[in-house]
């Protein structure tokens, strides 16, 4: 191996489209001694061996690109003069900052990132900036593999994705020209690993930390398997026989080919660049124009959807606060229900107690009504008796002959008095009652109960001087019982009443009506 010209720090930086192969490269770097810096990008789905590409790089190319206006999928050409653009300032200093972190001690770097091809530049400065002596190795892989690898990944169109393998190795190759470089290609790494990083030192005068013939030799066979390496062509394609490339796209692999054969055919790259720069004059407007569009859609989308998410948000918090307040009569009204329950129960049964005691008090008023009522029915079965023996008594006598009233026997009298005496102070102590007053169902009662009876009318022939003026005697419910005084004073003297009162018109005896107010 030839040694190189100095002994000064070296940067290696691996340029090459996405999906080409550069990751594997930056691998086997690594395994020969060079350093890749300590924040690493994880290995993902689409890359399970590592992507072994410095994350930082990563971050601060993204957001140099952001700046220009630019994306690594943009597919246009760089801004002119971006090199000294404020963007590109802050980029600068902060990759000085991960030189100095991660590479200050390094006699031999490796820096990995496919979006390098659009920035190297910077990179390039930044470098020798700190004293590195900066050598690029290209990695070239056939773009129909490349372009197969991203539409099966991403699902863009195959069009573009030849335009964007274009156009990041003509950015790349442009930069590089006053710089050690060398192309090296995704085949002959994984056919002959071993003359191609030869093939690379000898070209970029690099003496390998780790010589591959050592132990690194081992770790290299294991790491490039072919059984990862996805979407190959088969020979017969590989030979030109399969998909048709855009014909610049095939120029320009053609070339890689012949570089990576030992070939110089650098020049024939950049005439390829100056035809594609022509080309893009012609449509580099309207594409900026579709660009501007694109982007004004773009903000239009996401102010939609920043209302559309404050809707989102509005609703739920106004779903939220509903259900809070739910939430809380719920609580509140399950709080005044156990409070209302102990004294609605404690109403509930004094209502109940007062209904029974009402019930009660109801119930005996009844009995003593019925009691009245029994015995009023005895004393009118009484005064019927007695009616009825007047009215004999006067027929028996006749109409001609005066009437003489038959004292009732002394027995019976008392005991109509003090029937009629416990009757009325019984309905006089009923009628002041408290509960009487009180109570509506037992006025209601009484008042269809202690209805008036039937008129009792009893017929009484009293003798009575014709001389007498003519009287009309109405009796009142105490008639009855001066009537029968009278008739009882007059039994016991055992005198016969004075004489028959007539009716002065027809001579018959006067009607005496008893009736029960």
């Amino acid at each position: 191996m030839t040694r190189p010209l100095d002994s000064g720090r070296r940067a290696l930086l691996v340029l090459g489209m996405h999906r080409s192969g550069t990751s594997a490269v930056a691998r086997v770097l690594n395994l020969l001694g060079a350093g890749l810096g300590r924040e690493l990008v994880p290995p993902g789905p689409d890359n399970p061996e590592g992507f072994w590409e410095h994350a930082e790089a990563v971050r601060i190319n993204d957001d140099l690109l952001h700046g220009l206006g630019r994306t690594w999928y943009g597919m246009r050409d760089m801004p002119e003069r971006w090199i000294d653009s404020p963007p590109a300032n802050a980029a600068r200093q902060r990759i000085g900052e991960l030189i100095e972190r991660d590479f200050g001690s390094s006699s031999l770097c490796a820096i990995k990132d496919p979006r390098m091809c659009l920035t190297v530049p910077l990179w390039i400065d930044a470098f020798e900036a700190k004293g590195f002596e900066v050598a690029c190795l290209f990695v070239v892989r056939d773009p129909r593999e490349v372009v197969a690898s991203l539409h099966h990944r991403n699902r863009w169109s195959r069009a573009s994705l030849y335009l964007m393998w274009v156009q990041y190795l003509l950015e790349a190759a442009s930069a590089t020209g006053r710089r050690r470089r060398t192309l090296l290609t995704y085949d002959q790494l994984m056919s002959d690993w071993r003359g191609s990083i030869a093939r690379v030192g000898r070209t970029l005068q690099l003496r390998w930390p780790v010589a591959p013939e050592c132990a690194a030799s081992e770790a290299i066979d294991g790491f490039l398997d072919d059984d990862y390496r996805h979407h190959a062509l088969p020979p017969s394609e590989a030979d030109g026989d399969g998909e048709a490339m855009p014909s610049l796209a095939a120029s320009l692999y053609q070339a890689c080919r012949g570089i990576a054969a030992g070939e110089d055919h650098w020049a024939a790259i950049s005439g390829l660049q100056d035809a594609h720069r022509d080309i893009a004059r012609l449509y580099s407007t309207h594409v900026e124009h579709l660009v501007a569009e694109r982007k004004g859609a773009e903000r239009r989308a996401q102010t939609a959807e920043t209302a559309l998410a404050e809707q989102a948000s509005v609703a739920t918090v106004v779903r939220d606060t509903f259900q809070a307040l739910q939430e809380k009569l719920h609580a509140r009204l399950e709080s005044m229900e156990q409070g209302l329950k102990t004294p609605l129960q404690q109403l509930q049964d004094e209502l109940s107690a007062l209904s029974g005691e009402t019930e009660a008090r109801f119930e005996r008023q009844r009995e003593r009504l019925m009691a009245v009522e029994a015995r009023i029915q005895r004393q009118h079965a009484l005064l019927n008796t007695l009616s009825l023996r007047l009215e004999q008594a006067g027929r028996d006598r006749g109409v001609d002959r005066p009437l003489a009233t038959e004292p009732l026997p002394r027995t019976d009298m008392q005991k109509v008095r003090a029937e009629l005496a416990s009757s009325n102070a019984t309905v006089a102590a009923l009628l002041a009652s408290t509960s009487w007053k009180m109570t509506a169902p037992v006025r209601w009662l009484s008042t269809h109960v202690l209805r008036r009876p039937p008129a009792l009318v009893a017929t009484m022939a009293l003798a009575a001087p014709p001389a007498d003026p003519p009287r009309n005697r109405r009796f009142g419910r105490f008639a009855i019982r001066r009537r029968a005084a009278a008739a009882e004073a007059m039994a016991e003297q055992g005198a016969a009443p004075a004489r028959d009162r007539r009716d002065r018109r027809d001579g018959s005896p006067e009607s005496v009506a008893f009736r029960w107010m």
